[in-house]
């Protein structure tokens, strides 16, 4: 299934409610935060690895993430929200919360690539993905559901840099490649797409 803000919303909105959060900005905050993130992966997110298979020509690889837990991601999520002055009685909660939920959100999207140089076979490597360029996604959300205070820049971006190191530090992608080459010897290439 394509990963879509909505879909990040609901998963949140249980993950909060786990952690015990009912307020009644509750909806706004999961849908600042699940289209936010959703919007940059989709818009932003360049998956880059390396291919291995036999015959030489052209593949298409189809993917999933994988390594990304919620309890890595929740770490990096509380260290970023600590570094920006987040310390409050609810933040190792609200950050469980995100990276519960944002673990299981990246299970259910798909990465598509193109293999160079290799027909069949796999490609593995990472997500390209940049922190601060999230963090200002989820922010330009945050604003469209009417949360404008002060602080809210330093939320979003603890949210995105600890997402983003997340992706970057344990997330792997790997891809099944199909196509036609020849001939049928060992061969290595470049795999690349997007997460969808």
């Amino acid at each position: 299934m394509p990963i879509v803000g909505p879909v990040f919303q609901g998963i949140l909105m249980t993950q909060f409610a786990a952690q015990g959060f009912t307020g009644s900005k509750l909806v706004q905050l999961s849908s600042a935060i699940g289209n936010g993130v959703a919007n940059y992966l989709l818009a932003s997110a360049i998956y880059q690895g390396v291919a291995v298979g036999i015959g030489v020509g052209a593949g298409v690889g189809t993917g999933t993430v994988q390594g990304i837990i919620g309890p890595v991601t929740s770490t990096n999520i509380m260290t970023m929200m600590t570094a920006v002055g987040f310390t409050g009685a609810k933040s190792f909660q609200m950050a469980t919360a995100i990276g519960n939920g944002f673990s299981a959100f990246i299970a259910t999207g798909i990465v598509t690539s193109a293999s160079a140089g290799v027909a069949a076979g796999t490609g593995t490597g990472k997500l390209i993905v940049v922190g601060p360029a999230m963090a200002s996604s989820i922010l330009a959300m945050f604003t469209a559901v009417g949360f404008v205070g002060s602080k809210t820049p330093l939320l979003a971006s603890a949210i995105g840099n600890g997402i983003c190191n997340t992706i970057l530090s344990t997330g792997i992608v790997v891809t099944v490649i199909v196509g036609a080459g020849f001939p049928p010897t060992p061969m290595t290439g470049v795999d690349t797409g997007k997460l969808f």
